[in-house]
């Protein structure tokens, strides 16, 4: 699956790229510039480190959204990719980024389970909070993803240990009880079982 990723990220670069170069916009090529510095900064860390998983984790972490450049950068382009596509294929591309979604969630829920609930998978959930623009020890966002079934963030401020996971919104409601209320079972059972 990693060199699936691998293969996919370096496709994804190579063809923005090509359509970006074949465009000829001065704007397109500023964005085609930052792609050259993204898979530069990929391709530094190969060429820097003896470890030869190096490039593997660096694409893993591109890709996992842990870094704002990545981000922003994906953003620009699936802005420009559906400012041209026509309507009858928006529909599956967003269904195919939901897909590709899942998969990552269900990859970082194993990454989890298997972690130790130390201290470093802690900091990394901190880490990965704060990239999504999250505070670790926030209580009222942690208790409005749970309202608005985000699943990974909640799996993160769970992991991240920065709020207490019983805590209570203005009217006194729990976060379990909020997961329940609205039939976010997965949610509800990860609370469940982190209350323990």
């Amino acid at each position: 699956m990693r060199m699936l990723r691998t293969a996919v990220a370096g496709a994804m670069l190579v063809t923005a790229g090509q359509s970006v170069a074949a465009a000829g916009d001065d704007a397109d090529w500023q964005l085609f510039g930052r792609v050259l510095s993204l898979v530069q900064s990929v391709a530094h860390v190969a060429a820097q480190s003896n470890d030869p998983r190096a490039v593997e984790r660096q694409v893993e972490h591109l890709l996992s959204g842990r870094n704002t450049e990545a981000n922003r950068l994906a953003g620009d382009l699936i802005g420009d990719a559906f400012e041209d596509m026509p309507a009858r294929y928006r529909g599956t591309v967003l269904a195919l980024a939901n897909d590709f979604a899942a998969i990552a969630r269900k990859d970082r829920a194993r990454q989890s389970a298997t972690q130790a609930p130390g201290s470093e998978g802690a900091l990394q959930a901190r880490k990965d909070l704060a990239s999504i623009g999250l505070r670790y020890y926030d209580a009222v966002q942690f208790l409005d993803a749970v309202k608005r079934d985000d699943r990974l963030a909640v799996e993160l401020f769970v992991a991240a240990r920065g709020v207490d996971i019983a805590t209570r919104d203005s009217d006194g409601v729990n976060a379990l009880e909020h997961a329940q209320r609205r039939n976010h079972r997965a949610i509800a059972e990860l609370l469940a079982t982190a209350r323990r």
